[in-house]
């Protein structure tokens, strides 16, 4: 087992057993949230946000983020028009299910698979794909189906005051002007930033439970069905099928869409009140799941190395 996956085992136990310990308040898993939004989420996006940089052609490894979030949102309102679920369920399947783990569990994954070439890939379908959906559309769609129905100038001023998107600014400020944190600051940010995974889950340990969690079963399967098999698919299709392409782009592309729900994203989701307890139940189910799921795409993309 790699140890990434040993950690996000580790990590989600921890938050499991802490359910136990009386010393622990009930409401604990909001104090972490509030780190990794604050502190975890920052340091990430100031050290990698500044050195991207794109060439047109990446562009289907980069697109890959933002197909399935732009794709997430009309399949999960459709669903969710069918089902009557709640703004809170809506909005939180839109994030867990159209942003895939593609960093802390998709790196270790694909240098796995595909070896440090294919790390190379995994990297351009996050940073400049996943990672900066979060930081901008994830946060507008976060405010906007928030509990009760607040005013567009309301929801704009929750995404341009929340700490990751004003980060997320600056950094691709920094972009611009060719600076990047290194030295002494860049330590720092790493050794914050290294605390995101084993907080979060710590946190998503804290709030999961299957049991009496019948009404989330339905919200639940529908969502592991997008983001395990139908947004691969997607990718899938549209690359191989429709534009012809082959080879370590496409594969890794490909993976790198079946992993399971992105562990901020159940951070946003639990934040704005977007039904916290389905948020960790998608990314705390959604990894023992996607072992099989992505052993079966990688299985087929053999023949289009």
């Amino acid at each position: 087992m790699q140890a990434p996956m040993v950690l996000l085992v580790v990590s989600l136990l921890i938050g499991l057993v802490l359910q136990w310990v009386k010393a622990i308040p009930g409401n604990a898993h909001v104090a972490l949230n509030s780190y990794v939004i604050y502190v975890a989420l920052p340091a990430l996006g100031l050290i990698h946000v500044p050195g991207i940089e794109l060439q047109t052609e990446l562009l289907f490894p980069i697109a890959t983020g933002w197909i399935l979030f732009l794709t997430a949102i009309p399949v999960v309102l459709m669903a969710a028009r069918s089902f009557r679920w709640s703004r809170q369920t809506t909005g939180c399947l839109i994030l867990t299910a159209g942003l895939g783990n593609t960093a802390f569990l998709g790196y270790p994954v694909i240098e796995a698979l595909y070896g440090a070439d294919g790390v190379q890939v995994a990297i351009l379908v996050d940073q400049p794909g996943t990672f900066i959906v979060t930081s901008s559309l994830g946060i507008v769609i976060a405010g906007i189906f928030s509990e009760g129905r607040k005013r567009k100038r309301e929801v704009a001023r929750n995404v341009v005051t929340f700490p990751p998107f004003v980060i997320f600014i600056i950094a691709l400020a920094m972009n611009v002007s060719g600076i990047q944190a290194t030295g002494i600051p860049l330590q720092v940010l790493e050794v914050f930033a290294a605390t995101l995974t084993p907080v979060a889950l710590i946190s998503i340990g804290l709030q999961l439970k299957i049991s009496g969690a019948g009404d989330q079963m339905r919200p639940l399967a529908f969502g592991l069905l997008y983001k395990l098999m139908l947004a691969p698919a997607l990718i899938f299709t549209l690359y191989v099928m429709i534009f012809g392409q082959d080879g370590l782009l496409v594969q890794v592309s490909v993976v790198q869409a079946a992993m399971p729900p992105m562990i901020t994203g159940y951070i946003i989701a639990a934040t704005y009140g977007l039904n916290s307890r389905l948020a960790a139940l998608m990314a705390g189910v959604g990894v023992p799941v996607a072992a099989v799921t992505i052993t079966f795409w990688y299985t087929l993309l053999g023949g289009y190395g």
